[in-house]
């Protein structure tokens, strides 16, 4: 038996986290969910997780300016984590230097609102290849 690839959604508006977990669910994933970059990395200590689905403007009540492009970058120095595909989903556009920072780490940048398929037909494809 194979087992179902497990996406963690980092995304801190509730209504799109629940939406893009649950048709994640229906399209045959096992879903994890944080709103933060802390909840985040306690599920990434606790959970196996084989993508990522990540927010880039994200709240941080710490006051240390967390992101989702430092949850990118963290997880491209993890050894544990280096190779995990991420997809970015984010609203608000990202600056060139932004765009450059998701590039050298690998992510593949999406722009909401974008059809919740378009998202899994390439993280399908990420995690086909990453099989191989």
């Amino acid at each position: 038996m194979t087992s179902r690839a497990a996406v963690l959604v980092v995304e801190d508006e509730i209504s799109l986290r629940t939406t893009m977990c649950a048709t994640l669910t229906v399209m045959g994933f096992m879903t994890h969910q944080a709103d933060s970059v802390d909840a985040a990395l306690k599920v990434l200590g606790a959970e196996r997780v084989d993508a990522i689905v990540l927010d880039v403007r994200l709240p941080d009540p710490t006051g240390l300016q967390q992101s989702g492009l430092h949850l990118l970058r963290y997880l491209r120095a993890s050894v544990e984590h280096k190779h995990l595909p991420v997809l970015i989903f984010t609203g608000v556009p990202l600056s060139p230097s932004e765009e450059e920072l998701v590039r050298v780490n690998g992510g593949h940048v999406f722009y909401k609102p974008q059809p919740y398929m378009v998202l899994i037909n390439h993280l399908n494809g990420l995690l086909n290849s990453s099989a191989t």
